[in-house]
This record gives structure tokens, sequence and C-alpha cells, in this order.
């Protein structure tokens, strides 16, 4: 065994196995599978042209996963509508309707809730997403982008796996016995007209998107202080928490002849171990949604897995290591070179 490590052959095989060896591990480095979703999640989610899903939402508490919105204070003036493209009015809501000598229609289509300000009050209207039984599997929001003002926002919804309800109510502080909201509600062709505090329960269907409308009618608010910037207008979790758990997070581009989201994502992040991904932060912005979400996982692209060369990022941060690695990359290849090419004094021996 000695005498044929010292043969030249011996020579050859170790040296161009250990070359090898070098050139597996560089490559294992220069295309590592990205395990850190933090900054490989999409800023952005385009009005119109795209759409993102979240699998699986959970609260960060572990309580009730729910949406909610609610204004800050009397002194923002901010008025919200809804619209569903095929919902109905929950059980709740029509008799408590029938009590006020309204008969409602029971049957689905198309509803609208919308609000007005009476006099100089302020109608504030809180609204809350919640399943009707068990969890959302998905949930998938989006935006028209009809209108880019920079104060409006507007912020579509869609959910799978249970049907939901959505909880309308109007608020404001009376002023000389008054309501200061005004509430358009129509379902089809049915229209009528009501006073604020009475809250609107939607049962809205798995599948079925709706739409809510931000106005500010301020100037000078705390939520909305810089015009043209992300608004953290809706919380999530019993708790109000601004943050909120996903098995996933799906950017998909929407088909411009079907109108629906196309697959595979664009752009993906998977948890990883069964330990979902924080978002911690969803901002609405005129005419785009912004995102920021950490946690381990795999990012996709495309449906192909996001990689990252992490020896790129050595080379350029630790310059004495970088060229400690160099030197040893020239000193292997010279190894090599000499164990196929002998040396011309060897040669002429």
């Amino acid at each position: 065994m000695m005498s044929f490590l010292r043969t030249r052959l011996a020579t050859r095989v170790i040296s161009v196995a250990a070359l090898l060896s070098a050139f597996a591990v560089e490559w294992m480095l220069v295309s590592v599978p990205v395990s850190e979703v933090s900054g490989r999640v999409p800023a952005t989610v385009r009005a119109r042209d795209e759409v993102v899903t979240f699998a699986v939402p959970a609260a960060v508490t572990g309580d009730s996963f729910l949406v909610e919105y609610a204004q800050p204070g009397e002194s923002e003036k901010v008025l919200v509508d809804a619209f569903f493209d095929n919902a109905q009015l929950s059980d709740a809501t029509v008799t408590a309707l029938k009590s006020l000598q309204v008969s409602a229609p029971t049957q689905p289509g198309l509803i609208a809730h919308e609000t007005s300000n009476v006099g100089s009050g302020s109608c504030a209207t809180k609204l809350q997403i919640e399943p009707v039984s068990g969890q959302f599997g998905n949930i998938e929001f989006s935006q028209n982008g009809d209108d880019i003002s920079s104060n409006y926002r507007e912020l579509g919804v869609r959910f799978t796996g249970a049907d939901g309800l959505v909880t309308l109510t109007p608020q404001g502080a009376f002023q000389d016995g008054v309501s200061p909201c005004k509430v358009g509600l129509s379902v089809g062709d049915w229209k009528q007209s009501t006073a604020g505090f009475l809250p609107i329960k939607v049962h809205v269907p798995a599948g079925q998107p709706f739409r809510f409308h931000w106005r500010n009618l301020t100037e000078r608010t705390t939520t909305w202080k810089t015009k043209g910037s992300a608004i953290a207008l809706v919380i999530f979790g019993a708790s109000a928490n601004d943050q909120f758990l996903s098995d996933s997070i799906a950017i998909r581009p929407v088909n411009p002849k079907t109108g629906k989201p196309d697959n595979p994502p664009s752009l993906e992040a998977v948890a990883k171990n069964h330990a979902p991904l924080t978002v911690s932060f969803f901002g609405v912005n005129q005419n785009q949604l912004e995102i920021s979400a950490s946690g381990k996982g795999r990012a996709l692209r495309h449906g192909s897995v996001v990689r990252q060369n992490i020896l790129e990022t050595l080379m350029s941060k630790y310059p004495i290591p970088a060229a400690l690695f160099a030197a040893g990359n020239l000193a292997l290849i010279a190894w090599v070179k000499r164990a196929f090419l002998p040396s011309r004094s060897k040669a002429e021996s």
C-alpha cells in the first residue's frame, strides 16, 4: 500500500480527487438554496397585475384569525365602503332590519354598503372578517387600482376553505341626538337608506371576492400623515395585532385574458419544518400592496428554488480569507499540473 502511494499514478489520482472535491464544495457554495426568506419576499404587489395569497393564516398569539379595521380616532374622518360580488345578508341582519319595518332580501346577489357623513360629524365604520366555522385555508389580497388618489385606498379580499362573515359597524359621536352616519345599503336592485350604529353582517361564500374602499376626508391625520405611503390599515387576530403567521406567501401575476391568477407563482416563500413565516408588515398603498416577512424556508421563482452565491458574499466581505482561499486554489491547481506534467529536469533525466 505504501509503495503504491509513492507512485506517480497515486499522486495523479489523489490530486484529481482533491481538485474535484474542492470544485464540488465551491459549486455548493455558489448555489445554496435560500433558507431565510427575509428580504426575499417582494416588497410590492402591483395593483391590477398581481395578487398575494397567504396559506393557512393564523394569529401570532394563537387566538382566532380575524381581519379588522377600526378608525383610530374621531379626528380622522375616513369613510369606508364595501362591495360584494356574490353574498347575502345574514339572518341576524335581516331580522334586525325587520324590527325597523324594513323588509330586506334573503337571497344572494351584489351587495354594496356605502357611507357618508351627516352634518359636521364623523362616520367611522368598523369592519371585521372572520370564518363562519373552522378556519380559512387561504386568504388573498389584491387591488383593482381604479383610483390612485393619495387620500384613497382600496383592498380586494378573497378566501378559501371556509365561508366568511363580514361585519360592518358605522360608528361616531351623536350630535343633537342624531347619528353622524348615513348608510346606503343595496342588494341587487333593492336599496335602503339607514342611519348608523346598525351592524350589517354579510355572509360571503368561500371563493367569492369583495372589496373595501377607504376615503380620507381630512388633510391632517395620524394614520394618513404621509401622502403616497403604505398604510397598515388592517390588523389581524382577536388581540388586534399588526402581524400574523402564514405557511406560505405566493405572489401570482393576473392573466389579462381570464382575470385570474396564473400558476406557478412568480415568487413564493414556503415555510420550513412546520414553522410558519411571520408577516411583520402588510401595508395598503395607492396602487400597490407592500409586505415584509421573515422566517426559515424556501424561496421559489416561477416554481424553481431561488439560490444565492455564498462564496461571492464571503469573498467580497472578508478580503484576507478570500486571498488565502484563492492562494489555496492556485496551489491545488499547481499540484495537479505537476502530477501530470513533470518538471523539465525530471523529464530529461
